[in-house]
């Protein structure tokens, strides 16, 4: 046993003083959170007396997992199967405060100051990591439930801890109408399902926007090394280039090796010049068989990593004012050699749930669109990591749960438009 693995497992089994069990099960895994990998090894006990069992069946009664984050220590995950006590628990948390004061002790963080309440329904309580208050991002997301006498049945943690203890100080002082530009560039256009006709309807897109609105953050970044290629496919000569479909695992086997180096998840390393070159010689071969017709009528827009494949994404080349039905092909090449595993064509998707008569949406201008959506847009404070400055920059969530009926003028609930279109 890794002496990693052989350390990890002996501090769950003192903190949890889990003498009354067996180790049944352990292994490693890895996340890509924000650009960087997390490891933590899972872990699964079995109560000592426990009945028969088999693979085929689930745990036994009185089973617990329980997963660390392998560079900390820190307990992420706790499961438990059934009624079952466990040291250094409270036997009820119920009480806010026993609550509290248990996950400032779990986290070794401070609430109201580093996390904070964010919602509760039943049994389960969440929070989120925050700087005095307001919350962050990328940052944490911490769960909690409980059964009816307030015993915990199930913990988590998910997310990135505080990159940074620089913050910009100034006070949340945004407001939509300093921003209309960026409001006019996130609305977008889709069609709402409807049985009879799709309703053709514009809503705002989530992005955050700085105080001084000066800049913008995507809501999330693309856990994966990609490269922008927008290259019209183009051929002279006609290709005889065929493949055998390829099926692969994608199971992630992470080593104790991988845990204790802290080795960056594969998907973040850097795609070379030459294996673009290689990606994209392959794709235009491909597509040059596959539809020996339409030459420059695909555009290779990325290509990115996705392990164990390297994917190239290829859209048609036609400007389509409705982007979600644009058609689209994802070529998945094995990475080690470069074989195509796989052709994912979003042709059938298109043909299920798109009406080829239905007409291009309504023109209405961004202006129109805007001005009916602006009394229900929210901006929430938030603190984003900008990894360029390597601080936190206040932002406003830039949101909105409403949608524009171009056919009506009317603004209603994004909620609702499948109610409407049913009972219209």
């Amino acid at each position: 046993m890794h002496p990693l693995t052989k350390d990890l497992i002996s501090h769950i089994q003192d903190k949890y003083q889990l003498n009354d069990y067996v180790l049944h099960e352990t292994f490693y895994r890895r996340e890509k959170i924000h650009g960087e990998t997390q490891y933590s090894l899972e872990t699964c006990w079995f109560p000592i007396n426990h009945g028969p069992w088999s693979e085929d069946e689930s745990y036994p009664d009185g089973t617990i997992e329980i997963q660390v984050d392998t560079a900390t220590k820190r307990t992420t995950s706790i499961n438990k199967h059934g009624d079952v006590a466990i040291h250094s628990l409270p036997e009820d948390l119920r009480d806010s405060d026993i609550r509290i004061a248990w996950l400032e002790q779990e986290l070794g963080m401070t609430f109201e100051k580093q996390f904070m309440f964010l919602t509760h329904q039943d049994s389960l309580y969440q929070y989120v990591s925050c700087h005095h208050g307001i919350r962050l991002s990328p940052g944490l997301f911490i769960s909690l439930e409980l059964t009816n006498e307030g015993v915990l049945d199930s913990f988590s943690v998910y997310g990135t801890p505080a990159l940074s203890n620089k913050y910009s100080t100034e006070p949340f002082t945004l407001s939509p109408i300093q921003i209309a530009p960026i409001i006019s560039e996130q609305i977008r256009f889709f069609f709402a399902p409807d049985e009879q006709q799709p309703i053709q309807a514009h809503a705002i897109e989530e992005i955050f926007v700085s105080q001084d609105g000066l800049r913008t953050y995507p809501l999330s970044n693309p856990e994966t090394s990609s490269v922008a290629m927008n290259e019209i496919v183009t051929w002279d000569k006609p290709s005889t280039f065929s493949y055998t479909r390829k099926l692969i695992k994608r199971r992630d086997a992470v080593t104790a090796r991988d845990a204790e180096a802290q080795t960056p998840h594969p998907d973040y390393r850097p795609l070379t010049d030459e294996m673009l070159e290689t990606c994209q010689s392959i794709a235009v071969d491909l597509i040059a068989a596959e539809y020996p017709e339409e030459s420059g009528a695909w555009t290779i827009q990325e290509i990115h990593r996705n392990f164990p494949f390297i994917n190239v994404v290829v859209r048609r080349t036609r400007h389509d004012i409705n982007l979600a039905y644009k058609r689209r092909l994802t070529i998945l090449l094995i990475e080690d050699t470069f074989e195509v595993s796989l052709i994912v064509d979003n042709e059938a998707f298109i043909d299920l749930y798109h009406d080829s008569t239905q007409g291009l949406p309504d023109s209405v201008p961004k202006e129109v669109i805007r001005h009916a959506l602006m009394p229900y847009l929210t901006l929430k404070p938030y603190y984003v990591f900008d990894r360029a400055l390597d601080h936190y920059v206040l932002c406003g969530l830039l949101d909105s749960n409403h949608a524009y009926l171009p056919a009506t003028n009317e603004v209603v609930l994004l909620e609702d438009l499948y109610v409407i279109s049913a009972t219209d």
